[in-house]
């Protein structure tokens, strides 16, 4: 099953999941809306080879290159969760929406491509269970679209092209809740989101088009809080 297939599959699941919480909201389930403030480690990847071209008026040469930042982000969440087993256990589906704070410079040969991370949003999908009257542990999973803009210039030129993207990826983690009373909590979380590949801007120096690969990796340990209702 290619990647879009997946992303449409787990996108379909965690709508269907939110359908049924809705309809069995009066049986012991609950809705919630959550903030968190996330510590994030985002980072940009470049594949380029020049094909020995020659027609710059400075070296240029072919590589690999990583540019990553460290930034502070805040989100927030609407989710429903149900509880079974004698509340035991528990699964949940959210909407999230992140809004991002990080910008990267990665110069590979004499390409400079900059990276600003506006926001990170979509749905997921959560498992876990209640060890304690108010300790809960869960794992996370589901789709990830990040928004971003893209600036291409070079070593010996200003920028000359620019644009905007949004690629969609998954993410998975997990985190830790504590019931401070029946309707309010606080949790801390781990959340990775897989590369999201991307095509470059096409270069324009020498006239030559090429496109160089791209992937963008996002980790974020948040502490939040939640109230349910």
């Amino acid at each position: 099953m290619s990647k879009m297939s997946l992303i449409k599959y787990l996108s379909g699941a965690a709508i269907a999941a939110c359908t049924m919480a809705g309809s069995s909201a009066y049986a012991g389930g609950e809705f919630y809306v959550a903030g968190k403030l996330s510590g994030t480690s985002f980072d940009h990847t470049i594949t380029r080879n020049t094909g020995g071209f020659a027609g710059l008026p400075v070296p240029d040469s072919s590589g690999v290159t990583t540019a990553d930042s460290t930034d502070l982000s805040g989100g927030l969440a609407l989710g429903y969760k149900h509880s079974f087993a004698e509340k035991r256990y528990f699964v949940a589906a959210e909407g999230f929406y992140n809004l991002e704070n990080s910008s990267t410079t990665n110069i590979n040969g004499v390409l400079v491509t900059n990276v600003d991370l506006d926001a990170s949003y979509g749905g997921r999908l959560l498992a876990g269970v209640n060890a304690t009257d108010r300790l809960s542990l869960y794992v996370h999973g589901g789709v990830t679209v990040l928004d971003f803009d893209v600036r291409n210039s070079y070593t010996f030129a200003p920028p000359v092209r620019t644009s905007s993207e949004s690629e969609a990826t998954f993410s998975f983690g997990v985190g830790a809740g504590y019931a401070i009373t029946d309707n309010i909590g606080v949790f801390v979380e781990y959340t990775q989101t897989t590369e999201a590949d991307f095509d470059g801007l096409p270069e324009v120096a020498g006239g030559t088009g090429r496109v160089n690969p791209n992937d963008l990796s996002l980790d974020a340990i948040s502490i939040g809080a939640k109230y349910s209702f």
